[in-house]
């Protein structure tokens, strides 16, 4: 499953992902995994969240992003949650319209997201959103 949470630039999308994130460690029997693209919210994650800053790793486009969840995926057996915050930024795309966050999400679609639950943070109200997303 793949759910969205839009919002404007500095409408408390990430401390939105971070209280599910960590609410989601009372019913998840998995690992949860939380990324952003900066250390400054290392510590409102719970620490038995696994918590990734992608800019370690020089992440650059949606294909190399893709490959990054899929190599954390594929690390570990039992990831059920997915939280990945600031995604157009991380991506480095010119907005919701980029074909790159389109090639991203299509890419995400394709796993067995029966599994794992996917949960990306969207910097653009709900109705603005294109229809790839919806």
């Amino acid at each position: 499953m793949i759910e969205y949470v839009f919002g404007a630039k500095g409408s408390g999308k990430t401390k939105k992902m971070i209280d599910m994130a960590n609410e989601s460690l009372t019913k998840a029997k998995g690992s949860v995994l939380f990324l952003n693209d900066r250390d400054k919210y290392r510590a409102t994650v719970s620490t038995q969240i696994r918590f990734i800053n992608t800019d370690e790793f020089f992440i650059e486009g949606e294909n190399e992003m893709y490959g990054f969840v899929c190599g954390t995926i594929a690390s570990n057996y039992d990831v059920e949650y997915v939280y990945i915050d600031n995604l157009l930024r991380i991506l480095d795309v010119d907005g919701v319209n980029d074909d790159g966050l389109r090639v991203f999400v299509e890419k995400l679609k394709k796993l067995d997201t029966d599994n794992i639950n996917f949960v990306l943070s969207i910097s653009c109200s709900e109705d603005q959103a294109p229809d790839f997303l919806k």
